[in-house]
């Protein structure tokens, strides 16, 4: 039997190996990390776990494509899925406002508190979520019935600017801050998102958040139980030093000068990383460009810290706090910035998981934009090899993010004791992510991304930048990549009809 090599285990590495170790394939996944999991790993500070990637969700509710994939692959029944409740939200506190706004992961809830809070812009609230809507009733992944070959197929054709579309509904620069907050979710500042996209991220949310018990370490543990029980072969610490073929087509991967034959190959991780791996003679000039060219999406200030045991556990249970400027999202530079610009997320995931609150603290995630270019001294440096100066730019970074969270939500959060702190540069070296992108290769206007096909025969692509971004845009596009190998229109029939 001829053997299908994934390389990355990360969820769309996960879910593709799954899906074709189901359908019966040989399949073996390659990880250079020691863990498998990707950003959907855990670690731990003080006995305290944090969640790298995965902090709320969408698209887990009963009946949603997502549900439906986890329940067809076996994955469903080994991870506990929690709806938040009624009362949970979005708490966005714009800066100059007096009054937050919940934002409830609900249609009817989300709509009536926004024509409450903004009674002048009712017209502009209800025109919002109706184009929402209406894109999302022609997108497969939302509407089961439709086919997906001639969605994929078209999406190249979609490239309507967002911001365009907010200017033509308000100029009130809070209900467009409230509108443009999943930008956040996705990476891509409001001058250069899509519409279509930003529909697509934004839908999901608006449907309901959800969590799962353990995070997305509970998610990577269910994907290989049952890759186990298909027969699928997991290796960690093995680093792909080139794709090989045979003049032809893959013909397998060398992993510490070893070769492992396969048929077939999957790359799951950023496509500029492909490049260097293939013999550059299957590809052409313009697709190696224009794969090197991909912009991409933002990356992240991260900083895992801890409060007192019950100090904001309730007030973050099932909230998660944005502190936003007003007007459009467009990301700007959090160290240079004046504090009145900076966007800032925190959330406690670990509040609503039993498994994290046995550890008898409490952890919080501080997360706000970051750009490559701000590490730009740092840049040539290594894990090994970092600088006293870079230990005293994370310090800063920390006690920053801290006092915009005092400032901005009480001073009991100055309190924060920070355990760990992530830059660009983690993302970089931890996920390889090209530029500490969090989120891949951006889905923004004038941009294409890759499809999953590649000149190289027995070459594929999966990942968040084939599809879509976060753990269901990359489980969606492992759903994809399969269904090219084996019958996409088959596979998408068995998928959405699983009961």
């Amino acid at each position: 039997m001829s053997r299908t090599v994934v390389v990355g285990s990360g969820i769309s590495g996960l879910t593709v190996a799954a899906l074709l170790a189901k359908a019966g394939r040989q399949v073996l996944v390659l990880e250079k990390k020691p863990l498998a999991g990707g950003a959907l790993h855990r670690f731990k500070r003080r006995k305290i776990p944090f969640d790298v990637g995965f902090h709320y969700t969408g698209n887990l509710g009963p009946g949603d494509i997502t549900r439906r994939l986890w329940r067809y692959l076996g994955v469903e029944p080994l991870v506990a899925i929690t709806p938040f409740p009624r009362d949970g939200h979005d708490h966005l506190q714009i800066h100059g406002r007096a009054q937050p706004v919940q934002a409830s992961f609900s249609y009817p809830r989300l709509t009536a508190h926004l024509k409450e809070q903004f009674p002048a812009e009712q017209g502009a609230i209800d025109r919002y979520f109706a184009v929402i809507q209406e894109i999302c009733a022609q997108i497969p992944f939302y509407n089961l019935d439709l086919p997906l070959t001639p969605f994929l197929q078209g999406m190249a054709s979609r490239h309507l600017p967002l911001a365009a579309f907010l200017d033509s509904l308000t100029s009130n620069q809070e209900l467009q801050a409230v509108f443009a907050l999943p930008t956040f979710l996705y990476g891509v500042p409001v001058s250069r998102a899509r519409l279509d996209v930003h529909a697509m991220v934004a839908h999901s949310y608006y449907m309901g958040a959800y969590t799962v018990a353990g995070g997305g370490q509970a998610i990577v543990d269910a994907h290989l139980k049952i890759l186990a029980r298909y027969g699928a072969e997991v290796r960690t610490s093995a680093a792909v030093e080139a794709i090989v073929d045979d003049g032809r087509r893959v013909s397998g991967v060398l992993v510490d000068g070893e070769f492992i034959a396969g048929t077939d190959l999957i790359f799951t991780g950023h496509p500029t990383a492909m490049i260097d791996l293939v013999n550059r003679d299957f590809f052409r000039p313009a697709y190696t460009s224009r794969l090197r060219e991909l912009e991409n999406t933002m990356s992240m200030y991260a900083l895992f810290g801890r409060l007192p045991a019950g100090a904001a556990q309730e007030a973050l249970q099932w909230r998660n706090y944005y502190s936003l400027p007003p007007g459009p999202a467009e990301f700007h530079d959090f160290m240079g910035c004046s504090p009145a610009q900076r966007q800032l997320m925190m959330s406690s995931p670990g509040a609503r998981d039993s498994q994290s609150l046995s550890a008898g603290g409490e952890g919080v995630i501080l997360l706000a934009p970051a750009h490559w270019q701000e590490m730009a001294r740092f840049h040539d440096s290594t894990p090994r090899n970092r600088s006293a100066a870079y230990g005293a730019f994370k310090e800063e970074v920390a006690a920053r993010m801290i006092d915009h969270a005092a400032r901005t939500w009480g001073a009991a959060y100055g309190a924060m004791e920070p355990l760990a702190v992530g830059t660009p540069l983690t993302f970089r070296d931890e996920l390889s992510a090209p530029q500490g992108s969090c989120y891949g290769a951006m889905y923004c206007l004038g941009q294409y991304n890759p499809g999953v096909r590649t000149r190289l025969p027995g070459l594929w692509l999966s990942g968040q930048s084939t599809l879509m971004t976060g753990v269901v845009g990359a489980a969606l596009g492992a759903l994809v990549t399969a269904g090219e190998m084996t019958g996409l229109e088959g596979l998408w029939e068995e998928v959405r009809q699983c009961p």
